[in-house]
């Protein structure tokens, strides 16, 4: 059986190209030829850019294919081509919901925020797609990704907590006391996500799953995992959204519709709601949280961005931390002058009363 990744070269790649091969599947890879990475060496990769239908079509002219996963480029350009190449076609795209009522997860029917071009390009490629699988032309299943974490990841938000500790900081910035719980999944579990499409075509069929960790855990707690992985003691320290600019970077890459606009980015919650992918195809997390930031931080470490380079460049965080420094003296001279301020303080009780005796005068059951 042969087996076709468009792209494959990102961060799930290595961990899906694995699963196929124990499938008894023979991978071949078609990406750009941007990053010749080392693990596609032993297969055969085509090169052509996904981006656009000629050239892909051209390098599949007369191949057909039992599976294809497409997890790069731009699918609605692909489909003519991929429905003469396979009949059975697993697709990958993002997850750009709007939000939700009361922070309710998104499950697969959630509204899209629809105020953004790349969100409306997104919609109009998932119709597409389930115009072409009603239409025959393949047995289609579509997963949705949320923003990724682990080795090879582009732009790694954790990188901005590594490279402060490996730096001699100690004081992490939040915003709003770092409790904004984002989906967000590991590189291992979203590959094994799509490898359950795999095993599955028949329930799977014409399918589209969300895709995240079982465990959701705060900006807060992701900061503090990864201080524990490094074997490390930090101290976070909170701003309010509206003076948060140290910790604006936990929100780069966390809501689509947000990109461009100027103050402090958002702070509600982004969860999905992966129940269907878990009563449909059996998921389970194959590496549990703690594990899975110790590998990330293992790979950052062994595998450093460069400092002001052009990877680094895309996080969207300054690093100044002379800055970080100042807003955190004037974080304190706030706290300290909020602490003289005359204010009747709240009463902690508990609500019902214990008494240690019984009442005098109670009747006698």
């Amino acid at each position: 059986m042969k087996a076709l990744i468009i792209g494959g070269t990102g961060p799930t790649g290595p961990f899906v190209v694995e699963g196929l091969v124990q499938r008894g599947y023979e991978p071949v890879i078609l990406h750009r030829g941007t990053h010749e990475v080392p693990f596609v060496e032993p297969f055969e990769h085509i090169h052509a850019d996904p981006h656009f239908g000629e050239p892909v079509a051209e390098a599949l002219q007369g191949r057909t294919f039992d599976l294809v996963i497409a997890s790069y480029g731009r699918l609605r350009l692909l489909v003519d081509t991929l429905a003469t190449t396979t009949d059975r076609l697993i697709t990958i795209g993002g997850t750009v919901y709007g939000k939700t009522e009361w922070s309710k997860p998104a499950d697969e029917s959630a509204a899209r925020a629809l105020t953004h071009k790349i969100v409306q390009r997104v919609q109009e490629t998932e119709e597409f797609l389930r115009e072409s699988h009603a239409a025959e032309k393949f047995n289609l299943t579509h997963f949705r990704y949320p923003n990724l974490y682990g080795p090879r990841q582009l732009a790694p938000r954790e990188w901005s907590i590594i490279r402060r500790l490996l730096d001699g900081r100690r004081e992490i910035p939040v915003m709003d006391g770092g409790l904004t719980l984002e989906s967000r999944a590991y590189v291992e579990n979203a590959a094994h996500a799509v490898l359950l499409g795999v095993d599955d075509a028949e329930s799977s069929a014409g399918a589209f799953y969300n895709v995240a960790d079982e465990l959701t855990p705060t900006d807060a707690q992701r900061a503090e995992a990864i201080a524990a992985a490094m074997e490390l003691d930090v101290r976070l320290v909170n701003y309010p959204r509206e003076a948060a600019a140290p910790a604006y970077f936990w929100g780069v890459g966390r809501n689509l519709e947000y990109m461009g606009q100027e103050g402090p980015p958002p702070t509600h919650h982004k969860l999905l709601d992966i129940s269907k992918m878990k009563t449909e195809l059996g998921y389970r997390d194959v590496v549990p949280f703690e594990e899975a930031v110790r590998r990330t931080v293992d790979w950052y470490l062994e595998n450093p961005l460069e400092r002001g380079g052009s990877e680094e460049e895309k996080i969207g965080d300054p690093f100044d931390y002379e800055g970080e420094d100042a807003f955190r003296e004037a974080l304190g001279g706030f706290l300290g002058k909020t602490a003289s301020l005359p204010l009747k303080g709240v009463v902690f009780q508990h609500s019902y009363e214990h008494p240690k005796a019984p009442a005098s005068g109670a009747a006698n059951n």
